[in-house]
């Protein structure tokens, strides 16, 4: 019986280890969105009610874990990533449930939360590309992929229920309660990420800045990465803003209270757990590369038509419009991380996803072109509108101009995989002459 279960799991899912890493960040993940996405935004409204301060937020998150992401990576290649990211954990949830006695006490101030949202930001640094490195070396290489769109889908999953359970949560008991529980899913992920058993990697060895040096070539070298890169920065900068103006939507635009705006979002979750199943069962030979860029061009479209329909308070036409851009996203997003991953060798993959991890952080800096373009223009849905049209102009570009990008196949051939290969290769060769030992 066991067995037969175990035949109907996505193939990645058949290996017990990424199972528990798996459920565990599906917890983890919920009380990241709910305490980012809703709940640090919504506190620090409610507190000043100015939008800037939204923008400050962002900044405040965005800030340490661009600075630190790719020194995050090169420790990830470098020393066992699980602790790596088992003590960013618990620094997380330790800041937060400081954060949430203050504010039971009523001491809580917007520098409070700005703090640990730089700290949590900082830890950030860390993690993201520690669990990068992690899942990859639960699985085998062929079923990479599939592991990259199972990962995605708990991102996407939490889109539903992290907002909606902080809404609901804040709605029927407090803001420190939504929290306390994001505390306890963070405590709950290092937990079990700290038992896993990896299959073995020899670490890298040598002095971290050329470490560092060695990844940045090797992205240099392979257009399709910078590609892939550029396109995340677009979304992250241009076309996350109205996820951190939710708030701003809720009061002054479609007049809804929290749990309502947590339905919101949760729709466009709905939406991003159906592109990352199409990402999912793509075939090996099916156009990646012209998956993402259609992806990133619908996107942008979407995003426009939600700016119209909540301008005008349409509150269904609204939710609506946020499923077909959550399908949109996945296609845009699961697809390239899951070319990056498919692609990047083991020992440049902690270093890799950390330059990757700079452009993915940038999500909550998202605010600081949102807050003051809304504020500038008195419009959250003109703000949204915005970025979004200078991410549909730059992935037609792409489309114009890449080949390379264009004919990304979903897994590539032995000859691709060897060319990737060969280049890493050399720029081992170079960094060895300079001192630099990859082992």
């Amino acid at each position: 019986m066991g067995a037969r279960v175990n035949s109907c799991l996505p193939i990645s899912m058949r290996y017990g280890q990424y199972r528990y890493y798996w459920v565990a960040l599906l917890v983890g993940v919920t009380g990241h969105q709910m305490l980012l996405a809703f709940t640090l935004g919504w506190l620090m409204f409610e507190l000043t009610g100015e939008k800037l301060d939204l923008a400050y937020l962002g900044l405040a998150t965005a800030t340490p874990a661009i600075v630190f992401n790719v020194l995050g990576g090169a420790m990830a290649d470098r020393f066992e990533p699980k602790f790596l990211v088992t003590g960013s954990q618990a620094t997380s949830a330790t800041g937060v449930t400081g954060l949430a006695v203050l504010t039971m006490l009523g001491w809580v101030e917007p520098w409070h939360i700005l703090v640990v949202a730089g700290l949590i930001g900082t830890v950030q640094a860390f993690d993201s590309p520690s669990r990068s490195s992690i899942f990859p070396r639960l699985v085998q290489r062929e079923h990479i992929v599939n592991a990259v769109a199972m990962e995605s889908i708990v991102w996407n999953v939490v889109r539903i229920l992290g907002p909606l359970f902080a809404g609901i949560i804040i709605d029927r008991v407090s803001i420190p309660a939504s929290m306390l529980a994001s505390a306890g899913s963070f405590y709950l992920l290092g937990a079990v990420v700290s038992v896993l058993q990896l299959r073995q990697r020899p670490p890298a060895q040598g002095q971290v800045a050329r470490q560092i040096a060695a990844g940045l070539r090797y992205v240099r070298e392979h257009s399709v990465f910078s590609i892939i890169m550029m396109l995340t920065f677009c979304n992250s900068m241009f076309g996350m803003a109205y996820i951190g103006l939710m708030p701003v939507f809720a009061k002054e635009v479609l007049e809804v209270g929290a749990e309502r705006i947590g339905w919101l979002l949760g729709a466009a979750g709905i939406g991003a757990i159906t592109g990352t199943v199409i990402i999912g069962n793509m075939k090996d030979k099916h156009p990646l590369g012209l998956a993402i860029l259609a992806g990133a061009v619908l996107y942008g479209l979407g995003l426009v038509l939600f700016a119209f329909t909540a301008n005008l308070k349409m509150y269904a036409a609204s939710m609506g419009i946020l499923v077909f851009v959550g399908i949109a996203h996945s296609l845009y997003i699961t697809g390239g991380i899951a070319a990056i991953q498919s692609l990047v060798p083991d020992h440049l993959r902690g270093r890799i996803m950390g330059l990757y991890g700079v452009t993915w952080s940038l999500g909550p800096l998202s605010l600081a072109f949102g807050g003051p373009v809304a504020e500038a223009l008195d419009s959250a849905p003109w703000a949204v509108a915005i970025g979004a049209i200078i991410i549909v102009v730059v992935a037609i570009l792409v489309g114009l101009f890449s080949p390379q990008m264009r004919s990304l196949p979903v897994r590539p051939d032995e000859a691709r995989r060897q060319q990737y290969q060969q280049v890493s290769g050399q720029a081992s060769a170079r960094a060895q002459e300079t001192g630099v030992v990859e082992r």
